[in-house]
C-alpha cells in the first residue's frame, strides 16, 4: 500500500505574533505635540518678541547644535541660560531646547518600551519610568515665564514713562514755535528737542501713532513759521530728502525678495526710521511719501495675499488629512477577523501614513487637534491587532500543543506491524492535522516534520514489508498454478485409497503455500476447485465425503489448529445443527398436515425429499463436529 502523503500548512505566519510599529516617522508630530502643553507655551509679550520675531526660524538652527545633549544636559543648558543671558535674546534657544528634549524622550521611550517588548512578549503594560526630568523642565519654564512676565511689565511702564516724555518734548516743540530772539539759539533748541526724541524708547503701541503725527506736524510747522536760516533749512531738507529717497530705494528693494514675511518685518524697521528722519522740502513731501507709501502698499499686498494663498493652501491640506482621519477610522471601525485581511488592512494604514507625511501644514490652531484625532485612529487600529494576535498567539500556543500529541501518537504507531489497524489510525490522525489551526511561525517548519517524519517512517516500513511480501505473493502463484497443473494431470489408478491420499495431499500443499495476489485468488481457487472435483467426480466420491475430506484437511492445517478457528468452526457447526433440526421437525409436521389435504402428494414428496438432505446434512455436521473433537484430543 503506498504511502499517505499531507502537504505542509501553508499559513499566514508572516503576521502572527510580530510586534509591528508604525512604519512612517512622526516623531515631529509627536515631539510638537508633547510640547504643546499649556505650561510650557510662552506667551507673546510687547517689546520682547518684537527682537524676536525670526525666533522660530531660530530655533530650528539651534536644534542641530542640541542634538549631541541627552535630556539632562539640555536642563543644565537651559538653567544655565536663565542665569546668564537677557530675557529679550532667549526664546528661540529656549524653544529649541523644548523641542530636543521630547525628541529625546520619544526616543527613550520608544528604546525602553522595545526592550519591554523584548522580555515581556508584549509592549502593552509598558509605563515610562519617572525619572523628574519632565518635571524639571516644567519648572525652569515657570522660572523664564515668570521672568518674561516681569519684563513685560517692566517694559510697560517704561513704554508709560516713554510716552510722558515724548508728550512733554512736544508741548516744548509748541512753545519753540512761540519764541523769539536769536535763531541759532532757537534752531539749536529744536535740534535738541530731535535727538531728545530719537532718545526715547518706544510708547504704548496704540498712541504711538498718534503721537509721532501730532511730532511730526509741529516739526513740520517749525519749519514753517520759524523764521530761520534759508541755506540752513534747506541744507536739512536736503539732507532729510537724501536719507527718505534712500529708504524709498531699500523698500522698492524689498519688492524682489521671495521672502514676503521678512521683507514685510524689514519695511517696518523702515517705516520707524522714516518717522525719526525730519521733514523734507514742501514740494517733495507729498511726491515722496506717495513712493514710500505705493512700496509699502505692493509690500503689504503680497504680504496678505501670501498669507492669504498659505491659508488656503492649509485649509486644503486640512480638509485632505480630515479625509484620512476618516479613512483610518473606518479601518479600525470594521471588525476584522481573518490573518490575511489584518495583513491588508494594515498596509492599507501604512500607506494612509505615509500619504499624511507628504501632506503640507494645516492651520496652526487646528494642527495639533487634526494629529490627535489621526494618531488615536492609528492607536486603536494597532491597538485592536496587538489584541487580535495576542488572542491568536494563545490559540497557537493551544494548536501547538494539539499538534505535539498528535506527533506523540504518530511517533507510538510508527513501530507498529499491525499495517491495516495503524494505517486507518494514522490517515485519522492525519485528518485531525489539518483540522487544527496555525502554531507559532518560529516552531511551524520543526513540527511539520517531527509529524511527516513519523508518519513516513510507518508508511516506508509498511511499502518494504509488502514489498517483500508482494515477492513471496508472486512465488506462491508459481507454485499454485504448478500444483494446480499436477492436479488435471493427475491418472487415477486402480487402487482407490492411493488416489484418496493423492488427493488428500494435493490438499494439503494448497494449504501449505499461502497468500496470492489479491488479483489472481479468485482465477486460481476456481481452477484449483475445478480440478480437485473433477478428480472426486473420476473416483466416485459423494459431495458429503468431499466436504468431509475438505473439512478434515482444513482443521488439520496449520491456520486451521489456531486457538480461535476451532472454537469458530464448533460455534457456526451447533448453530446448523439446531437449524437443520428445526427444519427437520418442521417438514414432518407439514407431512401430516399436507397428507389431509386433496392433490397434495407432489407437494408431499417435495417435503420428503428436503427431509431427507437435511438428514444427510445433519450426518455431514455430525461427523465434522467428532472431527473436531478428534483433534481438540
Amino acid at each position: 500500500m503506498e504511502s499517505q502523503d499531507i502537504h505542509n500548512e501553508d499559513f499566514e505566519n508572516n503576521y502572527a505574533g510580530t510586534q509591528l510599529q508604525d512604519a512612517v516617522d512622526f516623531s515631529d508630530e509627536e515631539t510638537q505635540l508633547a510640547a504643546s502643553l499649556d505650561e510650557l507655551q510662552i506667551e507673546e509679550h510687547e517689546g520682547i518678541d518684537d527682537a524676536d520675531a525670526d525666533a522660530e526660524a531660530d530655533a530650528a538652527a539651534y536644534a542641530t547644535a542640541y542634538d549631541a545633549l541627552d535630556r539632562a544636559a539640555l536642563l543644565d543648558v537651559l538653567e544655565k541660560l536663565l542665569n546668564e543671558k537677557p530675557e529679550q535674546s532667549l526664546k528661540s534657544e529656549v524653544e529649541a531646547i523644548k523641542v530636543a528634549f521630547y525628541k529625546k524622550f520619544a526616543l527613550e521611550q520608544e528604546r525602553l518600551s522595545r526592550a519591554f517588548a523584548a522580555e515581556n512578549g508584549s509592549a502593552e503594560a509598558f509605563v515610562m519610568p519617572d525619572d523628574g526630568l519632565e518635571a524639571r523642565l516644567k519648572e525652569l519654564f515657570a522660572r523664564y515665564k515668570k521672568m518674561r512676565t516681569e519684563l513685560s511689565e517692566k517694559l510697560d511702564q517704561e513704554r508709560e514713562a516713554n510716552l510722558a516724555l515724548k508728550l512733554a518734548i512736544i508741548e516744548e516743540l509748541k512753545q519753540l514755535l512761540e519764541r523769539q530772539g536769536d535763531f541759532n539759539a532757537v534752531f539749536n533748541d529744536f535740534k535738541q528737542l530731535q535727538s531728545r526724541w530719537r532718545a526715547i524708547g518706544a510708547v504704548p503701541q496704540p498712541k504711538q501713532k498718534e503721537v509721532w503725527d501730532v511730532y511730526n506736524y509741529n516739526v513740520e510747522k517749525f519749519y514753517d513759521v520759524v523764521k530761520i536760516n534759508k541755506e540752513l533749512r534747506e541744507l536739512d531738507f536736503k539732507k532729510n530728502f537724501e536719507l527718505k529717497q534712500l529708504l524709498c530705494e531699500k523698500a522698492e528693494e524689498l519688492l524682489l525678495r521671495d521672502d514676503v514675511v521678512k521683507a514685510f518685518r524689514e519695511l517696518h524697521k523702515y517705516h520707524d526710521q522714516w518717522r525719526d528722519i525730519g521733514p523734507v522740502a514742501a514740494e517733495f513731501r507729498e511726491p515722496l511719501w506717495e513712493r514710500f507709501k505705493n512700496v509699502t502698499t505692493q509690500i503689504n499686498k503680497k504680504h496678505a495675499d501670501y498669507f492669504e494663498q498659505l491659508k488656503v493652501e492649509q485649509q486644503n491640506n486640512l480638509s485632505l488629512k480630515q479625509v484620512l482621519c476618516e479613512k483610518a477610522e473606518e479601518l479600525h471601525a470594521t471588525p476584522i477577523l481573518l490573518l490575511k485581511e489584518w495583513g491588508e488592512k494594515t498596509q492599507l494604514l501604512l500607506d494612509l501614513q505615509k500619504m499624511w507625511k507628504s501632506i503640507g501644514a494645516v492651520p496652526r490652531k487646528e494642527s495639533n487637534k487634526i494629529f490627535r484625532r489621526f494618531r488615536a485612529a492609528c492607536t486603536t487600529f494597532f491597538d485592536n491587532r496587538r489584541l487580535f494576535f495576542s488572542e491568536q498567539k494563545a490559540e497557537m500556543q493551544h494548536n501547538l500543543q494539539q499538534k505535539l500529541d498528535l506527533c506523540a501518537q504518530a511517533e507510538l504507531l510508527a513501530e507498529s506491524d499491525e499495517w491495516k489497524k495503524t494505517t486507518d489510525e494514522l490517515v485519522k490522525i492525519q485528518a485531525q492535522w489539518k483540522t487544527i489551526g496555525p502554531v507559532p511561525h518560529r516552531q511551524s517548519d520543526a513540527i511539520w516534520k517531527r509529524f511527516r517524519a513519523a508518519c513516513n517512517k510507518f508508511f516506508d516500513r509498511k511499502k518494504e514489508h509488502f514489498a517483500t511480501q508482494d515477492a513471496r505473493y508472486d512465488e506462491n502463484l508459481k507454485k499454485k498454478e504448478a500444483l494446480i497443473s499436477e492436479v488435471k494431470s493427475f491418472a487415477i489408478s486402480d487402487n482407490p485409497s492411493g488416489n484418496l491420499s493423492a488427493i488428500k495431499e494435493f490438499q494439503q500443499r494448497w494449504s501449505e503455500i499461502g497468500y496470492v495476489p489479491v488479483k489472481q485468488k479468485e482465477r486460481l481457487q476456481k481452477s484449483y476447485r475445478a480440478a480437485i472435483d473433477a478428480l472426486f467426480e473420476a473416483l466416485k466420491i459423494s459431495a458429503a465425503d468431499r466436504q468431509l475430506i475438505d473439512f478434515k484437511e482444513r482443521i488439520a492445517s496449520p491456520s486451521g489448529k489456531g486457538s480461535r478457528q476451532i472454537p469458530r468452526e464448533r460455534e457456526k457447526l451447533n448453530q446448523q445443527l439446531k437449524q437443520l433440526k428445526s427444519d427437520i421437525q418442521l417438514w414432518e409436521n407439514n407431512i401430516g398436515f399436507f397428507a389431509r389435504s386433496k392433490n397434495a402428494e407432489k407437494l408431499v414428496q417435495e417435503v420428503k425429499n428436503n427431509i431427507e438432505k437435511a438428514r444427510s446434512e445433519l450426518n455431514v455436521v455430525m461427523q465434522k463436529l467428532d472431527l473436531l473433537n478428534g483433534v481438540e484430543k
